[in-house]
């Protein structure tokens, strides 16, 4: 073995040799650097033309091949191919309804519409033409108290509590003296009786 290794070329300085290339990659100003944004979108916009108009005429071609091999078919397997394409549409269209209501009830759980209102809504009118529900309108439907809350009364179980309870009614006042009347008034048990609920 000897005692002298061999020097990378890093090490002796032949890789510093090369000229750097300091100049600045991209746009040098903003005006250059708005420049290049616009026309990176509009490059964009006009492959996202091309391709719509691609995959248009995509599936035109493709209509085409279908008709070419159902012409070419016999009456029982064109009878055959138009059943299974019903069959598609309709396990389609089924599962999209049932995705639709599984979406709505989700979001207007978030919103926290009730179950009373979420029956009676149209879904048609519910979702945007993203086929997302609308969660501006759920919210709006839900306002801040519930509308269709069950009471105590709706509920069997008769009254629960009563807001009046211990206050004084103008029959109970007609029997007190002047001072009963000013210590209920401190004591607050004259309250519904002044804001005109008794």
């Amino acid at each position: 073995m000897s005692d002298t290794q061999p020097t990378s070329p890093a090490t002796t300085g032949e890789a510093n040799n090369q000229p750097a290339d300091d100049a600045p990659k991209g746009p040098q100003s903003l005006e250059e650097a708005l420049a290049e944004i616009a026309e990176l979108k509009n490059d964009r916009e006009k492959y996202k033309s091309l391709m719509r108009k691609e995959e248009g005429e995509k599936k035109d071609l493709w209509k085409k091949v279908q008709d070419y091999e159902t012409a070419n078919l016999s009456e029982t397997e064109r009878a055959v191919r138009e059943a299974e394409q019903r069959g598609r549409e309709a396990g389609k269209a089924e599962s999209d309804a049932e995705v639709k209501s599984l979406k709505l009830k989700a979001a207007a759980a978030t919103a926290g519409v009730p179950e009373e209102v979420l029956g009676l809504l149209d879904p048609n009118k519910v979702f945007t033409p993203e086929g997302e529900p609308n969660l501006e309108l759920l919210s709006s439907l839900s306002g801040g108290k519930r509308k269709f809350e069950k009471t105590a009364a709706d509920l069997n179980i008769g009254a629960q509590s009563n807001s009046n309870a211990g206050q004084l009614s103008y029959a109970d006042l007609e029997r007190m003296t002047p001072a009963q009347i000013n210590k209920a008034r401190e004591e607050g048990r004259l309250d519904a009786l002044m804001r005109g609920q008794l």
